[in-house]
């Protein structure tokens, strides 16, 4: 018994880690929600984050996309709920889906968006990459919505899939130095200036998509999507690096992070 519960800590211990790495505000979020629900979502922000690291760090599209595939099998139906994969992130989304009854069809979706995402020759228009957030970030709201118990309704799925769309733009071009330094050895050497010029229709999107996710807040809670209180500090963040927005990772201090994730899940307000 004593064994077991050492692995689980030790397991516990893995997913924080890797939550806090690669989707921080998810990892803040999660920790304001109910006690009962902390866990699982950690585990949620632990895979949206690792997914999302694999393919902002891919400078092999083949070996990324091989880890893709291991995700979709340890997370394809016929596997969850069977033997352990010895991956703490995986085992403990695996012990969420059953707990809550998540559909598996929205992981897979997740994945198969990481994978188109790897393509170096990719440059997205407004409705593709309004897809392509519904099936990542969206799917991670309505995930989380599942997790907190909140009822499925019209007006629930319009505010996550409008937060999705607003976090995912602004995430997006925070990870775009890195995913253009990983690119530099290929032969696309016009993607810096592709998302240069891209990137002010992006910033546009996000702001249309933060201020849609306002409009349903006042309708239904923000509980699921509280990392959408940081899309106006990120969208500052960015417009003030101008011409370096491809070049440089816009941030935003640990106090405004905090205060933001804090006042939305008292107020309700983004």
């Amino acid at each position: 018994m004593a064994k077991h519960s050492d692995d689980r800590t030790n397991g516990d211990a893995v997913v924080d880690a890797a939550a806090r790495a690669n989707a921080l505000d998810c990892y803040l979020a999660a920790r304001l929600a109910p006690r009962g629900a902390r866990r699982d979502l950690i585990a949620l922000a632990a895979f949206v984050g690792e997914t999302a690291r694999i393919v902002a760090a891919a400078s092999e599209p083949l070996v990324a996309e091989m880890r893709l595939q291991w995700w979709r099998d340890a997370l394809a139906p016929e596997h969850v709920g069977g033997e352990a994969t010895g991956n703490p992130i995986a085992d403990a989304v695996r012990a969420a889906i059953v707990q809550h009854a998540l559909p598996v069809e929205l992981f897979s979706a997740l994945l198969d968006a990481r994978s188109r995402a790897l393509d170096p020759g990719l440059v997205a228009g407004a409705a593709a990459l309004d897809q392509y957030f519904d099936e990542t970030d969206g799917a991670a709201f309505r995930l989380a919505a599942r997790i907190l118990g909140i009822p499925g309704s019209d007006a629930a799925d319009m505010l996550l899939r409008a937060a999705g769309r607003a976090y995912g733009r602004v995430q997006l071009l925070r990870a775009m130095p890195l995913m253009l330094d990983a690119r530099r050895h290929l032969p696309h050497g016009h993607l810096v200036n592709d998302w240069a010029t891209l990137a002010p229709a992006i910033l546009e999107g996000a702001k249309g998509s933060l201020q849609e996710a306002r409009r349903q807040s006042r309708h239904t809670p923000i509980t699921a999507a509280l990392p959408v209180a940081l899309v106006g500090p990120y969208l500052a963040a960015l417009e003030r690096l101008g011409a370096k927005i491809v070049c440089e990772r816009a941030d935003i201090s640990p106090l405004t992070r905090v205060w933001r994730l804090w006042w939305a899940s008292v107020s309700g307000k983004i």
